[in-house]
């Protein structure tokens, strides 16, 4: 008959339990003994086992604090990232400005760069674009908006982050002018995809050719001396009463990208404490 050593373990296993358990209901000293057995048996792994769970313990509760301690590392690497793109997006900015205004006779301003967003096309009634800054850049309804090729028109209304721009070739455009050449005054109207000029004096000289500038406004918001475009034709003479020029304007507008507006400087006659001394 074959034997099965560990069926046979089981049965001493309980043999045992049941005689410690006899033992002890009866107050028998050999099971004392026998639990001290078991207990200096039992005794080290259960006392390495409870080490080596406060040891686990503390690691896990040290892991914790190590993660939470790289979060707020991370986070905090999140916040210079950010601090230091806002700072490279500022000087770009700055630096866009100044390449967009360079060569405009326009002192006393500081540009504000932006995008246009939206153009209108030729078929539509108002000639506008939207661009990409409003009234938190300080941009205001009046002020001109320009890019190297000189005017490209002037804000008509304006929305916290973005304005609407009537553009210099829009038919309801007006705008004081001179022919840079000879200081002669007239106003510019917008002509649908071009731009004309008619002259205050009918004897005023301009020839095909000549530069036509913003004289500019007396509340500023217009600076005088920006290009608006070149003379291309005339019609009329001097004996008639008036005389108007064709304009090619400086600015392509369907080709519009970036822009600047010109918002004023504060201007110290309008402020008593302005430049004062402390």
């Amino acid at each position: 008959m074959p034997r099965h050593p560990a069926r046979l373990a089981l049965v001493g296993c309980l043999v045992l339990a049941a005689l410690l358990l006899l033992a002890d209901l009866r107050g028998a000293a050999p099971a004392a003994g026998l639990r001290g057995a078991a207990a200096a048996v039992a005794g080290p792994p259960e006392r390495a086992l409870a080490a080596l769970r406060t040891t686990v313990g503390a690691r896990v509760a040290g892991a914790d604090r190590e993660r939470a301690r790289i979060a707020e590392l991370e986070a905090a690497l999140a916040t210079a990232r950010a601090e230091a793109a806002a700072a490279a997006a500022g000087q770009l900015r700055a630096e866009e400005a100044r390449e967009l205004a360079a060569g405009l006779p326009a002192t006393g301003y500081r540009p504000v760069p932006g995008r246009v967003v939206a153009l209108s096309t030729p078929q539509d009634q108002v000639r506008s674009a939207t661009i990409s800054v409003g009234s938190r850049d300080g941009v205001r309804a009046g002020l001109a908006v320009v890019e190297p090729g000189g005017l490209v028109g002037l804000v008509a209304s304006v929305g916290p982050g973005v304005a609407t721009v009537r553009l210099l070739v829009d038919p309801a455009m007006a705008l004081a002018a001179r022919v840079a050449a000879t200081r002669e005054a007239g106003l510019v109207r917008g002509a649908g995809d071009a731009a004309a000029l008619t002259l205050l004096d009918p004897l005023g000289a301009m020839a095909v050719g000549d530069l036509v500038v913003t004289m500019g406004t007396p509340d500023r918001a217009v600076p005088a001396d920006v290009p608006i475009g070149r003379i291309a034709g005339i019609t009329g003479t001097a004996a008639e009463l008036t005389r108007r020029a064709a304009i090619a304007p400086g600015v392509d507008v369907s080709t519009l990208d970036r822009v600047v507006v010109l918002v004023p400087d504060p201007d110290p006659a309008a402020d008593p404490g302005a430049g004062a001394a402390p």
